[in-house]
């Protein structure tokens, strides 16, 4: 059967071509935290299972295909239309992942507790200020059908013991993250702030929290800089080595 984008879909190359991406010309379309989220994921490549909770268009599990080659892929989506996308999706691109369509505040219907070893998500981070359209953007882009703490709640329920979870979410939230990791007993254990330039603060924070894990022995990586110019939109090379070869990234 071939895998093909609708009349309001785009097929994107990514990854020099690496990846082959179906996603909504005007709903939900990946962005670059995505690609920092998966590159932060830092695990042994060996047998073992992780999930991307909102997995939207599945753009997570396609990066991380490329880097990791042992591990069982996991997704969960709400949308119908992403769900769709994210099936399209690994099927295009031949990567081996099983996808369920769920809400990820109803979890235990779908998974066993402790059942995976890894948890990633990039959630729907932002809070409303008033009402809105419950749009496929929007519940991608507001916390509509999942609030952070649900996402959190969620990887609790899933996580085996010493099991990895990995995110990212703006700085302004970090307390609270902080607070609803270690109240469902995921203890934070590596940190990096990401910053639009050198010259401006951190809008971002991506953090790897452990299950059952002990406080202290924190690591706070180097600063993860984007452009060395906004307004020409010039990436620093970090950023353009992990958009152009994200695959050569060690893990």
């Amino acid at each position: 059967m071939e895998i093909k984008p609708k009349e309001n879909e785009t097929l994107t190359p990514f990854i020099r071509g690496k990846l082959q991406v179906i996603q909504s010309k005007e709903g939900y379309r990946f962005n670059v935290d995505s690609v920092f989220l998966a590159s932060f994921v830092n695990i042994p490549d060996r047998k073992s299972n992780l999930i991307d909770l909102g997995t939207g268009s599945g753009i997570i599990l396609l990066l991380l295909s490329l880097k990791y080659k042992n591990i069982n892929l996991f997704g969960v989506e709400l949308q119908e239309t992403l769900f769709s996308q994210a099936w399209r999706n690994i099927q295009l691109n031949k990567v081996k992942a099983q996808l369920f369509k769920g809400d990820i505040r109803e979890i235990r219907r779908i998974f066993k507790p402790e059942t995976f070893d890894h948890v990633v998500f990039n959630p729907p981070y932002h809070t409303p200020e008033k009402e809105v359209e419950p749009t496929e953007k929007n519940i991608a882009r507001y916390e509509i059908e999942g609030k952070l703490r649900d996402f959190i709640k969620a990887a609790g329920y899933l996580l085996k013991q010493k099991g990895k979870l990995f995110l990212i979410f703006p700085s302004t939230k970090l307390s609270s993250v902080i607070s609803l990791l270690i109240e469902r007993e995921i203890q934070p254990k590596r940190y990096r702030f990401v910053h639009p330039t050198r010259e401006e603060k951190a809008t971002h924070i991506l953090v790897e929290g452990v299950k059952g894990g002990k406080a202290g022995g924190e690591i706070i990586e180097k600063p993860l800089i984007v452009y060395e110019d906004p307004y020409k939109k010039i990436y620093t090379p970090e950023v353009e080595f992990l958009l152009e070869k994200f695959s050569e990234v060690e893990s």
